[in-house]
């Protein structure tokens, strides 16, 4: 007898954006004329933008997470600038900042039920600060996905917190409105792109994916091997790319 088909888990929607994203640089930095490898890879970064929302929901450790997420991102910067002699702000640290600016939403919701003022101030200002501090470093260089990238996952958490005004509410109304601003942001980032305007909007097709969410993360924790997936996959993209040039 089949077992009825129970959704996606976390760890099987972060497998599809990693065979997304190993294609998409697959095709920048090897293949640049397959248009396709390019129109798959549009589905990576809004997953793992989507479960960066939900990591900064459970982790254990705000700074640990954030700090993990900004070192291997620097880590590929400067991988980055000795393979291309170029400086890329890449996604690992597109996607700290996001978390970042999410921690001080998230302080602020929870000192603002617990009705401290002062805490308030302190999320609100912190989220605020960090916000006008990703705006200004998109302008003075080249970010990945840039501004509208940064804040594509705090639109869910905002969207999450329109659920408190309902007169009832269930684990599945909060889940769609979250997704519902998730989508509006996906939206924001196709109509603003610069690089790969004619196919960005190929983001929303992620959208379908997160429906079939089940909200569980998966038999496995796979949790290292996905921080570890983005710095390894690019230094044997690049290794092939550089035996092709010999």
């Amino acid at each position: 007898m089949r077992k009825k088909f129970q959704g996606l888990s976390g760890n099987e929607l972060k497998i599809i954006a990693a065979v997304s994203m190993t294609a998409d640089h697959i095709g920048y930095m090897l293949f640049p004329n397959i248009i396709f490898l390019r129109i798959i890879g549009r589905l990576a970064f809004p997953l793992f933008s989507f479960f960066i929302w939900q990591g900064t929901l459970y982790t254990g450790s705000k700074i640990k997470y954030c700090s993990k997420l900004a070192g291997l991102g620097l880590i590929c910067i400067l991988g980055y600038y000795v393979y291309c002699g170029e400086i890329y702000i890449n996604s690992l640290v597109v996607f700290s900042l996001s978390a970042c600016i999410l921690f001080g939403l998230q302080y602020f919701k929870k000192q603002l039920r617990s009705e401290k003022p002062a805490g308030c101030l302190l999320g609100l200002l912190s989220a605020l600060g960090l916000t006008i501090l990703s705006y200004f470093l998109c302008k003075s260089v080249y970010v990945d996905y840039g501004f509208q990238g940064i804040m594509l996952p705090v639109f869910a958490e905002i969207f999450d917190s329109f659920s408190s005004f309902l007169p009832f509410t269930s684990k599945k109304i909060c889940f769609s409105l979250s997704l519902a601003g998730f989508a509006i942001g996906i939206l924001w980032l196709s109509l603003a792109a610069e690089n790969l305007a004619e196919i960005q909007f190929m983001c929303l097709f992620s959208v379908p994916l997160l429906l079939l969410y089940n909200g569980r993360r998966g038999k496995l924790n796979m949790k290292g091997f996905f921080y570890w997936f983005y710095p390894l996959h690019l230094l044997v993209i690049g290794a092939v790319g550089i035996i092709l040039q010999i």
